[in-house]
């Protein structure tokens, strides 16, 4: 005759073992796209404008679109 206990214990091993390695794939998948991100995050300050210019008013110098009152048709409207 067969020993149930054996038989559940066989089951809930291999649901463990299932489970650990779901468990570790993910892990694995999760370290790999966090490094993806802290590349790109690190790709993005290299590439990154450190200095936007801003008009304060009309001048000779001054560009438009780039002062503080000017509209942008596009994204005001």
């Amino acid at each position: 005759m067969t020993d149930p206990f054996k038989s559940m214990l066989e089951m809930q091993r291999a649901m463990l073992d299932g489970w650990m390695a779901s468990t570790s794939q993910m892990m694995k998948y999760w370290q790999h796209m966090l490094e993806l991100q802290e590349q790109l995050i690190t790709q993005a300050t290299i590439v990154a404008r450190t200095h936007v210019e801003i008009d304060d008013g009309p001048s000779f110098t001054g560009k438009y679109g780039k002062r503080r009152f000017d509209i942008d048709p596009e994204r005001d409207v």
